[in-house]
């Protein structure tokens, strides 16, 4: 049976009109992505930060949020010798290639380059996280040249088309809502604390919440992250390529090893240090602070992010064995 005429207008408009409601929300996604809050709104600070040449930092800290919780830089300011201005370039899953993104960016005024490594991830391919790559394209993140050739591995991922990043950023307004109501029912949420926030950008007000901290230590508890534990040889490429990229314009470089929290129990003592060691080995000529088994399970928050007990212990050994 052949459809009628009006049938068939009926199907041209519907087509007709799941094109437009696509293009619209195609145009319409990069601005509530950028209007709305979201958990990788500090992609936009940095971007924002590194663009301006009013911002003359001296040390700057790279990580994720265990960076973001676990090194406070109002100590650092306060304690370290000549009393530097420093700045916590570090955001939410940031991984070192993703810090690597940055380097080049970097001011002059820069003497001191914090790199937090969580070392379990030194054992999986470089990659990003999808949500990490579409904040960097919607805040107007491009590469350079000479950051292509620090990190080769990530041009690639970042050079998608719009619609796919449009598309993955397609919850953007469900994401924006749900923070808003997190930091009105949230007591524990310090509101609006990792937008702008340059020194120490943690956003929890207590020192640990028990029932997410043992959710999340038992699913922590499910992996073992060191068992035949090796270092990826790109890995290794990027982090020495940083060191002799930041050597070269005579800024120290030093990996600070973040602590790994006793309660997660599904390695054993000698398979964490055989990956410890063989960190310290690979990497021997960089300069490196170990705070691995630094803190006790009461300095954590949840099972990965550093209290502010946490904080304090890791900022002082910062400061303490800082070449």
């Amino acid at each position: 049976m052949k459809p009628t005429r009006k049938q068939f207008n009926n199907i041209i408009c519907f087509i007709v009109f799941i094109l437009g409601l696509i293009y619209i929300l195609n145009f319409v996604t990069p601005y509530l992505y950028r209007w709305l809050p979201n958990d990788y709104i500090r992609t936009h600070l940095i971007i924002e930060t590194l663009a301006d040449t009013a911002q003359t930092p001296d040390v700057v800290i790279f990580g994720n949020s265990r960076g973001m919780s676990g090194i406070n830089g109002y100590m650092l300011e306060e304690k370290m010798k000549g009393n530097p201005t420093v700045y916590s370039l570090t955001s939410t899953g940031q991984q070192v290639s993703e810090s690597a993104l940055y380097y080049t960016s970097l001011p002059s005024s820069v003497k001191v380059v914090l790199q937090c490594v969580d070392i379990d991830q030194l054992s999986k391919p470089i990659d990003m996280d999808t949500p990490n790559r579409v904040a960097l394209h919607m805040y107007g993140y491009e590469m350079d040249a000479l950051t292509e050739k620090i990190v080769p591995s990530l041009s690639e991922k970042l050079d998608i088309s719009p619609f796919y990043y449009n598309y993955e950023a397609r919850n953007c307004l469900f994401t924006g809502l749900s923070i808003v109501l997190r930091n009105l029912l949230d007591d524990d949420v310090i509101q609006d604390a990792t937008a702008k926030e340059l020194r120490y950008p943690t956003s929890k007000t207590s020192d640990r919440n028990d029932i997410t901290y043992q959710r999340d230590v038992d699913e922590q508890n499910l992996n073992n992250k060191f068992v035949d534990y090796e270092i990826i040889p790109e890995w290794k490429q990027l982090l020495e390529d940083s060191y002799l990229y930041f050597q070269k314009r005579d800024i120290m470089y030093c990996l600070i090893i973040m602590p790994y929290n006793p309660d997660i129990k599904s390695s054993t003592f000698q398979e964490k240090q055989n990956a410890l060691e063989l960190v310290k080995e690979t990497f021997q000529n960089i300069p490196m602070i170990d705070c691995f088994s630094l803190l006790e399970a009461s300095d954590f928050y949840d099972a990965i992010h550093p209290n502010s007990k946490g904080a304090k212990k890791i900022t002082e050994r910062v400061i303490l064995q800082l070449p």
